[in-house]
């Protein structure tokens, strides 16, 4: 009895986890590909401060090289004024100049966050402003 109960587990090793295992998979991994779209709206006009939170934003996401390098965090810099990005108004409810977060899996968005906190921050708090942010995008990158 014990060799059948030991072929039967070879048989579902074989037919079920060996080939989840050479296609790369491995048990608690997800199969989904994960990005981070941090996206900075703007309109035509764009004044001192909210160059420098663009700035600042774009500080944050240099303390995560690798992901930037592999692709799975990425910086878009949006004219929401230009006709064919309109849709971002409604999308994410924009009222002004605005700092998006979106997690996309396999290219659908998941969980995204318009970071309103952003205008909290004065013209003299840069270093709060990243802190900020870069735990927003961290916590992104991780679920």
């Amino acid at each position: 009895m014990q060799q059948r109960h030991k072929k039967i587990a070879q048989l579902l090793i074989m037919t079920f986890i060996l080939p989840l295992l050479l296609m790369g998979f491995t048990p608690g991994q997800s199969q989904a590909q994960a990005q981070v779209l941090v996206r900075y709206f703007h309109g035509d006009v764009r004044c001192s401060t909210c160059l420098a939170f663009e700035d600042w934003s774009k500080t944050a996401l240099e303390s995560f090289p690798k992901e930037l390098a592999n692709g799975s965090l990425q910086w878009q810099l949006i004219n929401f004024d230009l006709p064919e990005n309109k849709h971002y108004i409604k999308d994410y409810g924009l009222a002004d100049k605005s700092l998006v977060l979106v997690r996309e899996e396999d290219g659908k968005p998941v969980r995204w966050k318009n970071v309103e906190e952003f205008w909290d921050f004065g013209e003299n708090q840069k270093p709060e402003f990243v802190s900020f942010v870069h735990d927003l995008i961290a916590d992104y990158l991780k679920n």
